[in-house]
């Protein structure tokens, strides 16, 4: 009786692991909204000033250029996203220079960002930036555009309207006492009033690049969470860090560090046992064996090796990133498959230290029954649901059918 209590306790945790990272994973995939092919309006989330992100929104921007759109949304202000455009058309740099002295002190002043801008305008060069923020700068970039349309006779145009409508957006920010690190509802607020509005003079083809605070989708009272109430499904948010590091690719090849350790763990104590460690008895067990189960267990053996060795998603996916750790809630899965090949190597310790009889090498170790057969083919079916890999997942059945089969038959002629 107590060992079935300790079997039931074993695997209820394991089962207790395996939903709860799951609904964990889901729960974190849900700040991301992936696009479909006719999704007009595709946001990203990013943390400012990460060379990475900015190369990665460039290949974004650049990709959805060359199917036609044109509309680049950015958290800049009204007046400072002019600047760029009028700039778009100059032959020299002095309008984006100055811009981004003015930028000094913000998360937006670095050289990786200049550089993105720089790049845009080579080899996207009819980009429209659509400036969305409340007045960022007033006293310095706000104030130059406004004299700039004065100077062009347009102090009576809609830009110039619009230019002091953000910097009063600005000024109220700056004032408001619910200013968190840069976040508030004002500001929110303002962002989505400028967006829609600024959207309405596009093609409808639209992709914003903007903090992710800004953007996740678990945050309704913020940009992207009111977005979707005024358009609906037609619009998507990713962050960067997804686009990056997100990506699930489990069938992608190359050398997987997981499976080389795994595959150690697994071979070096059936090699000491094959030259010194089996019992004397072994051998007539293994001509009573099940042929079809033997081949399944062959089969599975060569497969899982094959595809553990090969397959770099059972990796664990871990990085530490500027806004904190980045890693998929099914890394709980990986754990407890590493825990288990643990498991795996104190149940052979335990075994070298016994009598290595037939009934010692079928034993029962920490409640999973047959160890040394459950505890590394339940570690390689766990993996497999890490990498979501079904190849390994159906090899590590096959496998288990076989060799936990095979366990189990020797276990009971042991006992008899």
């Amino acid at each position: 009786m107590r060992g079935k209590i300790k079997t039931i306790i074993a695997f209820s945790v394991l089962g207790i692991c395996i939903i709860v990272s799951a609904i964990l994973s889901y729960s974190d995939h849900r700040i991301d909204v992936y696009p479909s092919d006719s999704t007009q309006i595709r946001l990203y989330g990013e943390y400012h000033g990460v060379k990475s992100y900015y190369d990665t929104e460039y290949d974004l921007w650049e990709r959805y250029y060359e199917r036609g759109c044109r509309s680049l949304f950015i958290e800049l202000p009204y007046y400072t996203a002019e600047f760029l455009n009028i700039w778009m058309k100059e032959e020299d740099n002095s309008i984006i220079d100055q811009v981004f002295i003015e930028l000094r002190g913000s998360a937006a002043c670095n050289e990786d960002y200049y550089n993105f801008l720089r790049d845009i305008k080579a080899n996207c060069p009819e980009t429209v930036f659509y400036g969305i923020d409340v007045g960022h700068q007033n006293a310095t970039t706000g104030q130059r555009y406004l004299e700039y349309l004065e100077e062009n006779g347009l102090a009576d145009s809609p830009e110039y309207a619009k230019a002091v409508r953000c910097i009063k957006q600005g000024e109220e920010f700056y004032t408001g006492a619910s200013v968190y690190e840069g976040l508030s509802l004002i500001r929110e607020d303002y962002m989505v009033e400028n967006f829609i509005e600024a959207y309405d003079m596009t093609d409808g083809r639209v992709m914003g690049i903007f903090g992710s605070d800004h953007t996740k989708a678990t945050k309704p009272y913020f940009l992207y969470g009111k977005l979707r109430e005024h358009f609906g499904d037609d619009i998507s948010t990713v962050r960067i860090s997804s686009v990056i590091y997100g990506e699930d690719k489990p069938y992608k090849l190359g050398l997987s560090v997981t499976g080389l350790v795994f595959m150690i763990m697994l071979f070096v104590p059936n090699i000491i046992w094959a030259k010194k460690g089996k019992p004397e008895d072994y051998e007539k067990y293994t001509e009573l064996e099940n042929k079809a189960l033997l081949a399944m267990e062959r089969f599975g053996e060569a497969a899982v090796t094959v595809i553990l060795l090969v397959f770099p998603s059972v990796n664990p996916r871990i990085k530490i990133l500027p806004e904190g750790l980045y890693f998929d809630w099914r890394i709980i899965m990986w754990i407890a498959a590493l825990v288990l090949m643990i498991l795996y190597e104190c149940y052979w310790i335990k075994y070298f230290r016994s009598g290595k009889t037939m009934k010692d090498l079928y034993t029962s170790f920490a409640g999973y029954p047959v160890a040394g057969a459950t505890l590394p083919v339940i570690a390689v079916f766990l993996l497999g649901l890490y990498s979501l890999n079904i190849l390994l997942i159906i090899s590590s059945i096959i496998l288990g059918t076989g060799h936990i089969g095979i366990h189990v038959m020797h276990s009971r002629e042991a006992r008899a």
